[in-house]
């Protein structure tokens, strides 16, 4: 398969680094600093896949990791997604309260010690950079590896919530599975990255810049 070796060094890396900054780097309880750094440290992983990895080590374009051309479908189907995840999400916390757990809104406090550019980071990293890493290029380069797309869209639902348990705890992270099931179904159907940048976009804008703004 062309340039298998490259598929699998760029899988191994991502989640790799991105396991090593989440659930090593970034320390119990980690402050804003530690936050910010990690953020850094992705970004730059982010720009060297779409600017050196993908076209000059692979020899792909973007579009081979979801980033096709846009269609005004995907805005009201993101739109629908972000709609069900909502919906999803109020009834997960109330059954993860009543199981004496806590849901993702309870993270709220925490984004508020945040300052604005932070949040920002937090916002751009959640909508354009998990949507590349987990369901763009891990989901289509898992597909050519393992000839499986259903194996590859577990892969991207299960290390993606798995990634977020250690700094959000137990509750927040089932309900980061959700979202994370959500999105990776509307990517395995469209085999487009902008709907799910969309439908996470939302959640992301009123998760990181609006909530923390009026939560008390």
């Amino acid at each position: 398969m062309k340039n298998q070796w490259s598929s699998w060094v760029g899988v191994i890396v991502i989640l790799g680094v991105e396991f090593m900054i989440r659930n090593v780097f970034l320390p119990s309880g980690a402050n804003e600093t530690h936050v910010v750094n990690a953020i850094i440290v992705e970004w730059v992983l982010l720009v060297l896949l779409l600017v050196i990895w993908i076209p000059r080590v692979e020899r792909n374009s973007l579009a081979s990791i979801g980033f096709g051309k846009f269609k005004w479908r995907y805005l009201w189907m993101g739109i629908l997604v972000f709609i069900l995840i909502t919906i999803a999400l109020m009834v997960s916390g109330i059954v993860l309260e009543a199981n004496g757990l806590e849901p993702i809104r309870s993270l709220q406090s925490v984004l508020k010690t945040f300052n604005g550019s932070t949040l920002m980071g937090l916002f751009l990293t959640g909508t354009i950079l998990e949507e590349v890493f987990y369901r763009g290029y891990l989901i289509e380069r898992l597909s050519e590896l393992t000839g499986h797309r259903w194996l590859a869209g577990f892969a991207s639902w299960i290390t993606f919530s798995l990634v977020h348990l250690k700094f959000f705890g137990l509750g927040p992270t089932i309900d980061v599975s959700i979202t994370s099931a959500a999105l990776v179904l509307i990517y395995m159907k469209e085999k487009s990255i902008w709907p799910c940048i969309i439908a996470h976009g939302i959640n992301n804008l009123l998760s990181y810049l609006v909530f923390p703004m009026i939560v008390l």
